[in-house]
């Protein structure tokens, strides 16, 4: 059951300066989950790299798309309103339902400005998203497979419901850390004890780099600073 708990201003700031290949070393450190769970695959990727990581909870969202009369707005304003009734800083999580995502961006600049006004930090979809350098420019995170220049006739069809996006199942609520390298879950229950263990990561990796850039460097001695002897 995903936790309904808020960061804390420290736990908000520390995750923010933490790249997210770092959070998912930390994690499996905990040995909570199978190492090929908890990340969103790699077709979903960062569109501003530049802003560093994005850090919430997932609010999730299906979204269609089909020809025809134009689709209703029911869903567009649960969506709004159940965003705009979270707490803390959250990441909107769309998922594609129509099969042929190429063919309609789910968000766009006015969509996006309106999802930041209600607390959201990003919006993360298999499908496309639109008004690029727009968005860019209010400093909001896009995750997306490619851009489409239409919206379509998109519609939402479901609002917090479970999805899976990437090959990863997300729930509303989930707590989400994502950067030019992907998207990881953070178990909420490994938060407390999380900075110790990517203290622990860095001190190991750099062990490794500190030995591998050595001018006496071999790979003999690499295998056995890791435990593998010769």
């Amino acid at each position: 059951m995903t936790s309904k708990r808020l960061l804390t201003d420290g736990e908000l700031a520390f995750l923010n300066g933490v790249d997210s290949p770092t959070v998912a070393n930390a994690i499996e450190r905990f040995a909570i989950r199978d190492r090929t769970e908890g990340f969103i695959g790699g077709d979903v990727q960062s569109v501003y790299p530049e802003l560093g990581s994005m850090v919430g909870r997932a609010l999730t969202v299906t979204m269609s798309n089909a020809p025809g009369e134009p689709a209703q707005r029911e869903g567009y304003w649960r969506m709004w309103e159940a965003l705009d009734a979270m707490e803390g800083p959250v990441v909107m999580v769309v998922a594609d339902a129509s099969g042929a995502p190429e063919r309609v961006a789910y968000a766009g600049e006015i969509m996006s400005r309106l999802a930041q006004r209600l607390g959201a930090v990003g919006m993360v979809t298999d499908g496309a998203l639109r008004d690029v350098d727009e968005v860019r420019g209010i400093g909001f995170h896009y995750f997306m497979r490619f851009p489409v220049v239409s919206h379509a006739n998109y519609e939402i069809a479901s609002v917090g419901e479970p999805i899976n996006i990437g090959g990863q199942r997300i729930v509303t609520g989930d707590l989400l850390h994502g950067d030019r390298n992907g998207i990881v879950v953070i178990p909420w229950e490994t938060l407390d004890r999380l900075p110790d263990e990517v203290d622990a990561v860095r001190r190991v990796e750099r062990a490794d780099m500190d030995i591998i850039a050595g001018d006496d460097f071999t790979l003999e001695k690499y295998k056995s600073h890791r435990g593998y002897g010769s």
